[in-house]
């Protein structure tokens, strides 16, 4: 009884904690993947028997040199940082490594902890009260900018998931609207935004952030437009092409007076010593990495293949490393938990990031997850005649 009354003083006391939190962020929530060993825990299967293809990860091994240069950075004080000392909070030699590969100057780079962080800080930067996107697309723009308490205004996209071009240029002179954030392949739909039409935003009025997570895949980029347009800010990522997601590393390009500012309000020490070290490895082995990123995308391809006379799965055009299939003459939560329960796992968003709900994102995976996946759609077919 006492144990009740002390639970029941508690709920009260919290009830009058949260009149001290914004209101607007109660029913905040975004919904990330489950970590594999949770997932692995919960289907009974060992985590290295998973096909994890529900994340757009590179899950080949990274080379031993860049395993070789993290262990290194930790361990030599020399080095100028290690696990004892704070990373570089201007980032010298990191952003020095990152504009010699898109042929710039440092001055035109920042790095954060992953390009959620570098987003995030485009948001807390830009004094706008709005920020177009076009859905369906990545659910993290609606997110920083709840965050950041900038509304979203969405011009959704046309059929095949084309961008609206004149409907964004529309919306950016009605609102007086001065950032727009696209991700070019979009996520996760896998559509390209041709550079043409990203210099039609850049001459408006705004900046224009495209986001690039996926652009090592798709073979082109922005990047190209920025001695062009000083409005204009790429972001780029390591956890995709590179295989390192779990480390948190990336970057943006831009104007030297832009990013001035934005190193200017990041948190001083957003990359930490073995995200760093691993990042600028990736840099220097990155012909080595890439041999992964085409068999990706021949895995991908098989994929694709295999789906195409799939009497359940219509593919859409993709130029990254996983595909959108419209899910047909079933139900696409029932499919997704299918395939979960026999250790494959693929992306179903619902209405996070628009109206998926007939929709599943397969990621490519090695060619051990990719014959598992293409076997577990065979059994869903031959329960499901």
């Amino acid at each position: 009884w006492q144990f009740a009354r002390v639970l029941q003083s508690l709920d009260r006391e919290m009830v009058d904690v949260l009149k001290y939190t914004r209101a607007d962020l109660a029913s905040l929530i975004y919904h990330p993947i489950r970590p594999l060993d949770v997932v692995s825990e919960e289907i009974g299967i060992p985590a290295d028997q998973i096909a994890k293809l529900d994340a757009n990860e590179n899950l080949h091994p990274v080379p031993e040199e860049m395993m070789a240069a993290v262990t290194a950075a930790l361990q030599n004080l020399g080095s100028g940082c290690s696990a004892q000392i704070y990373p570089d909070p201007t980032q010298t030699h990191f952003r020095a490594d990152i504009a010699k590969l898109h042929g710039i100057t440092p001055d035109m780079v920042v790095a954060g902890s992953g390009s959620d962080d570098i987003l995030d800080i485009i948001m807390r930067l830009i004094d706008s009260p709005n920020c177009i996107i076009s859905t369906p697309t990545f659910g993290m723009y609606k997110f920083l900018g709840a965050i950041s308490k900038i509304e979203i205004i969405d011009v959704p996209r046309k059929e095949a998931f084309a961008i609206d071009i004149p409907g964004i240029v529309q919306a950016i002179r009605d609102n007086k609207c001065r950032l727009v954030m696209l991700p070019s392949p979009n996520n996760p739909t896998g559509t390209l935004l041709p550079n043409d039409d990203i210099k039609i935003l850049c001459a408006e009025d705004c900046i224009v952030c495209i986001d690039e997570a996926y652009a090592d895949f798709a073979g082109c980029s922005a990047d190209e437009l920025l001695s062009q347009f000083p409005n204009l800010i790429v972001c780029r990522t390591f956890s995709k092409w590179a295989g390192l997601a779990g480390l948190r590393c990336g970057y943006a390009l831009g104007h030297p007076q832009l990013i001035e500012r934005m190193l200017a309000i990041k948190q001083p020490y957003n990359v930490n010593v073995a995200a760093e070290a691993m990042a600028r490895s990736a840099l220097k082995h990155r012909e080595k990495i890439l041999v992964t990123v085409r068999s990706l995308a021949a895995e991908l391809q098989k994929t694709i293949k295999f789906v195409e006379g799939y009497k359940f799965l219509t593919p859409y055009p993709t130029h990254s490393n996983f595909v959108l299939c419209e899910v047909v003459g079933t139900d696409a939560k029932g499919m997704c938990d299918y395939l979960r329960k026999r250790g494959v796992l693929v992306r179903y968003f619902g209405t996070q990031g628009g109206q998926l709900q007939s929709n599943l994102r397969i990621s490519a995976g090695r060619p051990q997850d990719t014959e598992k996946l293409i076997n577990a759609l065979k059994e869903f077919e031959a329960a499901n005649p």
